[in-house]
């Protein structure tokens, strides 16, 4: 039964990811996962520094609030970058083709999902294979 419900599953989350991926395209894809790697980053130094000032370490507490001013100026690069790109994916003969490819990205996006569920579910005992 655990089988058929990760098989399932997996079958679910390959039909969701390459789904979404031909609907938004190859470009927007690749800018939220951008985005999302991003912000992860930025979570993790917010709360590295919220420790490091709590330990009384200014030092590394200047690091990371050093490290998120980085990730903001690279954000608002990428977002200048992105931008005309995004733009670019209006024509109709580059739209046939960014949504092929973000189908593709789809695709690889929930390999990686089905992936880190099934080593997830192994780590808690769980062997479904």
């Amino acid at each position: 039964m655990a089988k058929f419900l990760f098989v399932l599953t997996v079958f679910l989350i390959f039909i969701w990811r390459i789904k979404k991926g031909f609907r938004n395209g190859v470009m927007r894809e690749i800018v939220t996962i951008v985005s999302g790697a991003i912000s992860l980053v930025s979570i993790a130094l917010a709360f590295f520094a919220y420790s490091s000032y709590r330990e009384k370490a200014p030092s590394l507490f200047a690091l990371c609030v050093i490290g998120l001013v980085v990730i903001g100026i690279v954000f608002k690069l990428c977002n200048l970058i992105f931008r005309p790109i995004m733009a670019l994916s209006n024509i109709s003969v580059i739209s046939g083709i960014n949504r092929l490819f973000g189908a593709v990205m789809g695709a690889a996006e929930a390999a990686l999902l089905s992936f880190l569920l099934y080593h997830g579910l192994d780590c808690f005992g769980i062997y479904v294979l």
